[in-house]
């Protein structure tokens, strides 16, 4: 029998100030773990195959520890599959940028694996709170979460388009995603938007460092040695596409550029380099030299990234760089 109203929301935080607004009962609220506009992600046809790359790559960005487990995790969605399947109505709470509008298309995909209706969904989509856009709803207080927009019915066409752009997300190749964002018509309002941003998580054709990369050098020359301060500034960096960014992502990435294996390390790392607030970075003469414009990562040190569905591996020649809002595969 169906007779639960299940609420979906991105981070633990956004959960207990939406359990606090709204009145809910903790089990009727589960709660989305993952950080998918970052890393590998499969298609769903093995849930246990997803959930083993995830949690590897999540152990990836987990320098400091603890490594996330989802079936350790507080009505962790994946997890609570069960209750998936007996809800009556099941409220996904959106902002406007990627990581949330990547989890819509998501569950959608998720319930269609678990042969559930996906038109049990409703949206309650924020878009801007007084005069700043809800890139993640991680930021709005019980009193926001109560005042919220009316939830809107995922009709017919709001999950084809879903599942069309789960496949285009998830594909080896980008070309069905370019497509997808060339497309005029979606009825799921900020998904376009929303995923226009994957494109700045492939590198760049000048400088070879995706978008977060790039300003993270900048920063480190800027309101450096410590690390704190870089991530810091670049999360709160004013990005021209809506996606905010986790301090471990951020943090991974300075020990990534870091890497004394790579034929030009971009930066060093001194302290306490396993913990954020104990590490101080500074700019080795190839990071400054790609701030000069004066050299490509890609080039001087190869990539192995996923974005998506696309593994980029210079080793085999499938790379493919981001260059006026679309893709190209070679930096001629």
């Amino acid at each position: 029998m169906l007779d639960t109203e299940l609420h979906v929301v991105a981070g633990p935080s956004a959960a207990a100030c939406l359990q606090e607004g709204m009145a809910l009962p903790p089990e009727q609220v589960l709660i989305h773990h993952d950080l998918l506009s970052c890393g590998p992600l499969p298609g769903l046809d093995s849930l246990e195959h997803w959930r083993d790359v995830r949690e590897a790559y999540l152990r990836s960005l987990d320098i400091e520890g603890p490594n996330l487990v989802f079936a350790d995790q507080d009505r962790d969605v994946l997890t609570c599959r069960e209750s998936l399947r007996s809800a009556r109505t099941i409220t996904l709470w959106l902002g406007t940028g990627l990581p949330e509008q990547l989890m819509l298309i998501w569950v959608v995909a998720l319930l269609r694996r678990l042969e559930v209706d996906a038109g049990r969904c409703r949206v309650v989509q924020f878009d801007f709170d007084r005069k700043h856009e809800v890139v993640a709803v991680g930021v709005l207080n019980p009193s926001q979460f109560k005042n919220h927009p009316q939830p809107t019915r995922l009709e017919e066409n709001a999950i084809d388009e879903a599942t069309v752009a789960w496949r285009a997300v998830t594909a080896p190749e980008p070309d069905a995603l370019l497509g997808f964002l060339a497309d005029r018509t979606h009825p799921l309002p900020f998904l376009q938007r929303g995923l226009t941003a994957l494109l700045h998580h492939y590198p760049d054709l000048v400088t070879g460092l995706n978008a977060w990369e790039y300003q993270l050098l900048r920063y480190v020359r800027d309101e450096g040695p410590k690390a704190t301060s870089a991530v810091a500034y670049t999360m709160a960096h004013d990005m021209d596409f809506p996606e905010w960014m986790a301090d471990n992502y951020l943090f991974q990435r300075l020990h990534h550029l870091a890497d004394n294996t790579l034929p030009k390390p971009l930066l060093t790392l001194s302290g306490n380099t396993t913990r954020l607030r104990g590490t101080e970075v500074r700019l080795t003469q190839h990071g400054e030299a790609i701030l000069a414009g004066k050299g490509n990562a890609v080039e001087w040190n190869g990539i192995d990234e996923w974005v998506g569905g696309v593994h980029l591996d210079s080793r085999n020649g499938r790379v493919w760089f981001q260059a006026a809002q679309t893709l190209v595969s070679s930096p001629t």
